[in-house]
């Protein structure tokens, strides 16, 4: 009894699973900005590989059908999600041979009659705009005016039915589009070729800080190079010359998601007091057109001489570091003439953070936290 029992049960089970399944076999999710240009606007055709999806066949259907839909949250056009289309394509004369059926981005398009493997392919239903008129108008020209999809999230979802409009299987896929738009240096040195004293820098291993949009999908990299007035005219030139970070003349790769970065001890060019360097950011991330690559501003910066007063040497770097975590005003509230720290021009050996003594280089790991968002620093009090 117990035996007809798991018999009837394993029967039951087998006839709940789905005869046809569609699986996802590839998604390009390096992709963040999607262009019009990688489409041919008049076919529908594409070259760059976006997705790859198998239906798998266990029963042989004379027809199967797909039905599509995609959504789209755009911000900068509405708080709400938005239907944006939706539409349905017939698979028939489905050779028998064939365990799965497999369909690309780049083997869709306006003429497309049949699939890898024989397989006919026709649209149904042309596409269902979901939005008036005056909202189509509005994301054609958010479309046009970028040239690529607008920042947001695109939920492109599919279902596979059979020819009594019965569901086999469904699958959707989030995602997140998301084109960076500025990238500004912050620290050392400023834009213009000076020797004043806003960019000074004490110390031979500085901090650079810079501000950009958070992006996740983004590579950071920076280059430094010596700016030698006699032989540079301009800083674009001294940057394009021998670099000292990195040493093989290209760009030195950074962590993701950080927007700090102290200049290493070894396995680079020394930087020398009395002398000027330049820096740059570079940010590239993929999209529909194949890599795409930014450049920051160029700043300037001089490593302060040795010949200066013992009393302008004496301040310890680190306070460089505690005026980047606290902020320039707060920092300068403290320490100036009248502040509660003027005076004090030197940090020691460790700092104690939740009553846990730590080495103070673990200011920087301050720093990069304050600068993604991961803390924030509420109130300063000195005691």
């Amino acid at each position: 009894m117990l035996m007809k029992r798991i018999l009837l049960y394993i029967t039951l089970l087998s006839l709940a699973i789905p005869c046809v399944t569609i699986r996802e076999n590839f998604f390009n999710e390096n992709i963040i900005g999607f262009y019009l240009s990688s489409i041919d606007l008049e076919s529908g055709e594409s070259t760059t590989l976006l997705f790859d999806y198998s239906i798998d066949l266990c029963d042989q259907d004379e027809e199967l059908f797909i039905d599509f839909d995609i959504d789209m949250f755009v911000p900068s056009f509405s708080d709400d999600n938005i239907d944006l289309t939706d539409g349905q394509a017939r698979l028939f004369n489905i050779p028998s041979s064939l365990s799965e059926i497999s369909f690309r981005n780049t083997d869709l398009n306006k003429d497309t009659s049949e699939l890898a493997g024989g397989t006919n392919f026709e649209l149904t239903k042309e596409p269902n705009i979901g939005i008036t008129d005056g909202e189509i108008e509005e994301i054609a020209d958010l479309f046009l005016s970028q040239g690529r999809a607008p920042n947001g999230i695109y939920t492109f979802s599919f279902s596979i039915l059979n020819s009594n409009g019965d569901e086999y299987d469904s699958i959707s896929k989030k995602v997140e589009v998301f084109v960076p738009s500025f990238l500004d240096l912050i620290t050392p040195g400023t834009s213009e070729v000076s020797d004043s004293s806003s960019n000074l820098v004490m110390m031979t291993n500085p901090i650079f800080q810079w501000n950009s949009d958070y992006c996740n999908k983004c590579d950071f990299f920076i280059r430094v190079s010596e700016f030698r007035v006699n032989d540079h005219s301009s800083l674009e030139e001294a940057l394009d010359d021998y670099s000292v970070l990195p040493l093989n003349d290209n760009y030195f790769p950074l962590s993701q998601n950080t927007n700090s970065f102290q200049y290493p001890n070894s396995g680079v060019g020394e930087l020398y007091p009395g002398k000027m360097y330049v820096w740059q950011i570079r940010r590239s991330y993929e999209t529909s057109n194949g890599t795409n690559e930014e450049f920051s501003p160029i700043h300037l910066f001089k490593i302060q001489s040795l010949d200066v007063s013992d009393s302008e040497t004496s301040e310890d770097a680190n306070l460089e570091n505690l005026k980047l975590l606290i902020g320039s005003d707060a920092y300068d509230s403290f320490f100036s003439d009248e502040g509660t720290l003027n005076g004090y021009n030197k940090l020691g050996p460790t700092i104690t953070i939740n009553n846990q003594s730590l080495s103070i280089n673990y200011l920087l790991d301050l720093i990069n936290k304050k600068n993604n968002g991961e803390i924030k620093i509420m109130d300063i009090d000195v005691q």
